[in-house]
């Protein structure tokens, strides 16, 4: 695959002042893209944050795609594979504004406010906190900005963690009964027949009320949180990454680097390498 980076629109570069802040933004922008843009980042090193201001584009995070409409918000996490296309059967066109996000703790901060799984938020309300981080990046000194957008980043967060938290409490007592058995089992081999018994619904009723109100389906949810604990395990230990696989429940090192393989396209010891050389 190739690069189309067919857009316009403006590009303020921040570049750092001193020491590099925990979480900095140097580049942000707003892309007014062609009907073939394509931008992809193999494995990228920075996050990114989107707010999509007219048409309709196609964000993939690994092997998850996802569509993302005027008034979404998208986060493309660091440690991914990236790819932003526009949708060329969508007459309007597709624009955004982005910001890119540098140093490891965006991703402890993503899943300390339970944020990695939502790539897109549809209708996130947020639109005013991207635009006061263009106005301020034309108007005020880099110094300035420095402080000022890592207090924006952190508006973005919490008012996204706020939103999906709302939104969260509407799901059914069953798909929240679902959800957090599942997110109190991610260190342990997936048990379908435990899970059944607990909830006391078969695999295909639970599937179908989880993919109707979470998005995906009970397996790929669970492979998902499975692949962001590694991530941090291999940030933040130093884990061999057999104990790793062990402690999300793989007893064959092999089969979990082959999974994280096909779910980043690269290998655990190749993503704690660059990361190691980015931080």
């Amino acid at each position: 695959m190739i690069n189309k980076p067919n857009k316009t629109g403006p590009i303020y570069h921040l570049p750092l002042v001193g020491e590099p802040p925990p979480l900095s933004v140097q580049f942000l922008g707003i892309n007014y893209c062609e009907k073939d843009y394509r931008n992809i980042r193999t494995l990228a090193t920075i996050t990114v944050f989107g707010f999509v201001l007219s048409g309709q584009g196609v964000v993939r995070v690994d092997t998850h795609s996802h569509t993302a409409c005027q008034g979404d918000l998208f986060i493309l996490p660091a440690g991914c594979y990236h790819e932003v296309t526009s949708d060329i059967h969508h007459e309007e066109q597709w624009s955004y504004i982005w910001l890119n996000i540098s140093g490891n703790w965006m991703i402890k901060m993503l899943e300390a406010y339970q944020l990695l799984p939502h790539i897109v938020t549809k209708d996130s309300g947020l639109e005013h906190l991207f635009q006061e981080a263009i106005e301020a990046a034309k108007q005020k000194s880099v110094e300035d900005m420095q402080s000022e957008l890592q207090i924006i980043l952190m508006r973005m967060i919490i008012g996204l963690s706020d939103i999906l938290r709302k939104r969260g409490n509407a799901l059914t007592s069953t798909v929240q009964a679902i959800k957090q058995f599942l997110d109190n089992s991610i260190l342990h081999p997936f048990d379908s027949p435990e899970l059944s018994s607990h909830i006391g619904l078969s695999m295909k009723q639970m599937n179908r009320l989880f993919k109707r109100e979470v998005g995906t389906t009970i397996y790929n949810y669970v492979i998902t949180k499975k692949i962001e604990s590694a991530k941090l395990m291999l940030l933040d230990t130093r884990l061999t990454i057999s104990d790793i696989g062990y402690k999300l429940g793989y007893d064959d090192p092999h089969y979990f680097s082959n999974l994280f393989h096909s779910k980043t396209t690269v290998r655990p010891s190749d993503f704690r390498r660059i990361f190691n050389q980015s931080g």
